[in-house]
């Protein structure tokens, strides 16, 4: 048997896109238009380099049958946890303090694998979470450190995985 073909991976540096979409109709099938409008938010350079932190936990079902020895399991609910750190200055240019005060609601945008600056076109693949932001809190002052808040952002209905952007209005 020969060697399976070694596919080329995608370096992660310079190649994602996470922006804040204050409305999308339809988050199964996200138009270009909803993630160009100037009301979207583009978040990827304000948050740290280790402050993107989105989490899955698939609670598993475990079933068990009479006599049976092994016990069988089965996804169950998802959790998706999402919460942020970025970098803080205290002026105008806070773009994401700006953006997510407390008690906003709308969608955080994933994209990966796509350098940053491509624009959004049909085709791209997403990750679309609904979502309304908590309280941020001020990060204590580390020396040598940017100042940083970290906020939760509450996921409020169901993330939409792997979805294809469309190109209607």
């Amino acid at each position: 048997m020969a060697l399976e073909e070694i596919p080329e991976g995608v370096v992660s540096d310079g190649n994602g896109l996470v922006l804040f979409v204050p409305t999308i109709a339809n988050p199964a099938a996200p138009t270009v238009a909803e993630l160009s409008a100037g009301t979207v938010k583009k978040l990827t350079y304000s948050i740290t380099g280790d402050g993107y932190n989105h989490t899955v936990t698939i609670n598993k079902v475990t079933a068990n049958r009479l006599t049976l020895k092994q016990q069988i399991q089965y996804d169950g609910t998802e959790t998706d946890d999402l919460s942020i750190t970025y970098v803080y200055t205290n002026t105008e240019d806070d773009v994401i303090r700006i953006a997510l005060p407390q008690g906003t609601t709308g969608y955080i945008v994933e994209r990966w694998a796509i350098p940053n600056e491509t624009a959004i076109t049909a085709a791209q693949i997403v990750d679309v979470i609904p979502i309304k932001a908590s309280v941020p809190t001020k990060n204590a002052p580390v020396t040598n450190q940017e100042l940083t808040r970290t906020q939760a952002l509450n996921v409020t209905g169901t993330v939409h995985r792997d979805v294809v952007v469309v190109a209607g209005a």
